[in-house]
C-alpha cells in the first residue's frame, strides 16, 4: 500500500511537470481546457496505482495497454495508426496461442 501511494505521488508530479504533452493527449481524445489534462492524468494515476500493487493479473495487463496507448497517442497523434498497431499485436498473440495449443497436443 505504501509503495502504491509513493508511486502515485511520483506519477502525479510527473503529470504536473509534463502538463503540455498530457493536455495534447486530452485534446486528441476530444476534451478541452481542464478536462484535456485531467482525463489522461486520472487514467495514468489509476494505471500506476494498479501496477504498483503487489498482486498481478488481468488488471495489470489492461493498465499496461492503457499506458502504451496513451504514449502512442502522444507520439503518433493518430488513432487509426494506434488501432492498426494494436490489431497487429492481437494477431501475433492469437497466432502464438494457436501454435502453442497445437504444439502442446491440441486436446
Amino acid at each position: 500500500m505504501i509503495q502504491q501511494i509513493i508511486a502515485v505521488l511520483l506519477a502525479a508530479l510527473v503529470t504536473i511537470a509534463y502538463n503540455e504533452p498530457i493536455s495534447t493527449i486530452g485534446n486528441i481524445l476530444g476534451f478541452s481546457e481542464v478536462l484535456a489534462w485531467a482525463t489522461p492524468t486520472v487514467l495514468i494515476l489509476l494505471c500506476v496505482w494498479k501496477l504498483a500493487s503487489s498482486d498481478w493479473g488481468l488488471g495489470d495487463a489492461i493498465a499496461i495497454i492503457v499506458l502504451a496507448t496513451l504514449s502512442m497517442l502522444y507520439i503518433t497523434q493518430n488513432i487509426d495508426s494506434i488501432l492498426l498497431e494494436i490489431s497487429k499485436l492481437l494477431l501475433g498473440i492469437g497466432t502464438g496461442v494457436i501454435i502453442g495449443y497445437l504444439a502442446k497436443g491440441g486436446k
